[in-house]
């Protein structure tokens, strides 16, 4: 097979699409060296899978490039198969098979938590890019019943590949523990977030569960840590936690490179994740991956990313407070759940993505 794949978020690393389509690349090249794979760059980037061919198309503006710089170059250098990555190439038309990603349809669900050209994106480009496709991914069940409930499309042509944690997300050693510990100067035991800072991400919810902790006489020795790059549309998240009555037990790390982030993982009480909606939610992943007890919401996706592995709440000050407090309070119910959630992390895998793919791929070109 001669499969091109749309990399141009590879460089992106604070970009869940830019994990997805590395992970996935790398595992894909690894499990079938034979085939010819091709990158499809808007500009040079590193560290690319030996053995795979790149095409850089420098173009601006990005919809330039999926409307017409890519059709064109395809039809110039043929390939067989397509895979657009963000549910958004080859709209209308294109010289070859298409197989197209859906991450999740938040735009439409929660409208006024995206930023407008998201929720234009969407709705302009995915109905025509779900109608030329041979096959669709969604990398979960519930994103998968989503786009069958909105597009008329037959359900034989949409699979789930599940994504999953990077390998390096493990329980850290002691000394990794501490050098990070000492980094983002975390003293005593500290509640973490990590993801990026959106409005669908809840934040502010989370900081007035621990109000109604502190309020209840909890929470007093214990740091909130939230660790993530700004997205769009967020409030001063410090001047929210000061006028919450909380500034002064939350801690606004920054975006935390991936080396750290499995020991500031581990290290955490508990991991938590109050969003509002996923399409997946691979913080929950990874957070179980590196040992963390995980409190995650029971929306979109992560019920079905968490299964029995984490406490799933409404994403609702009081029910994350006592979750909250169930956590702080009981030692024994944190190892329970941190060694549930590593079998459960154990069950996901991009070499398991990256077989389930290629079956994606083959029953689009058969």
């Amino acid at each position: 097979m001669r499969i091109a794949i749309d990399a141009r978020l590879w460089g992106e690393p604070r970009s869940g699409i830019g994990r997805y389509t590395r992970a996935l690349v790398d595992a894909l090249v690894r499990q079938a060296p034979t085939d010819d794979w091709v990158l499809y760059l808007d500009r040079s980037a590193r560290d690319l899978p030996r053995g795979a061919q790149t095409r850089v198309l420098p173009w601006p503006q990005r919809l330039i490039w999926t409307f017409w710089a890519a059709s064109r170059d395809l039809r110039r250098r043929p390939v067989d198969l397509f895979h657009g990555v963000t549910g958004f190439e080859l709209p209308w038309g294109g010289p070859c098979r298409l197989v197209t990603t859906v991450h999740d349809l938040v735009p439409l669900r929660l409208p006024a938590l995206t930023p407008w050209r998201h929720r234009w994106a969407v709705r302009l480009l995915l109905p025509g890019a779900l109608r030329r496709a041979t096959r669709v991914i969604a990398v979960s069940e519930a994103t998968r019943r989503e786009v069958l409930e909105r597009y008329r499309i037959p359900a034989g042509r949409v699979a789930v590949v599940p994504e999953a944690a990077d390998p390096r997300f493990a329980p850290a050693p002691p000394a990794d523990r501490a050098r990070v510990r000492a980094r983002y100067g975390l003293v005593g035991v500290y509640v973490l977030f990590v993801g990026l800072l959106e409005p669908k991400k809840n934040l502010g919810t989370l900081f007035r569960a621990v109000a109604r902790l502190r309020e209840a006489g909890g929470f007093r020795t214990a740091t909130l840590a939230i660790a993530g790059a700004p997205g769009w549309g967020l409030p001063d998240l410090a001047a929210e936690a000061a006028r919450l009555g909380v500034g002064d037990v939350v801690r606004l790390l920054g975006p935390v490179p991936d080396e750290d982030l499995p020991a500031l993982y581990g290290e955490a009480l508990a991991f938590v994740f109050p969003s509002l909606w996923e399409g997946f939610g691979l913080p929950v992943l990874e957070a179980m991956a590196a040992g963390a007890p995980v409190i995650a919401t029971c929306r979109g996706a992560v019920p079905e990313v968490a299964g029995d592995a984490a406490l799933l709440v409404e994403p609702e000050a009081g029910p994350l407070a006592d979750a909250l407090a169930r956590l702080l309070d009981d030692a024994g119910l944190r190892e329970r759940l941190r060694e549930a959630g590593l079998r459960r992390a154990r069950a996901f895998s991009w070499e398991r993505a990256a077989a389930e793919t290629l079956a994606v791929y083959r029953a689009a070109l058969g």
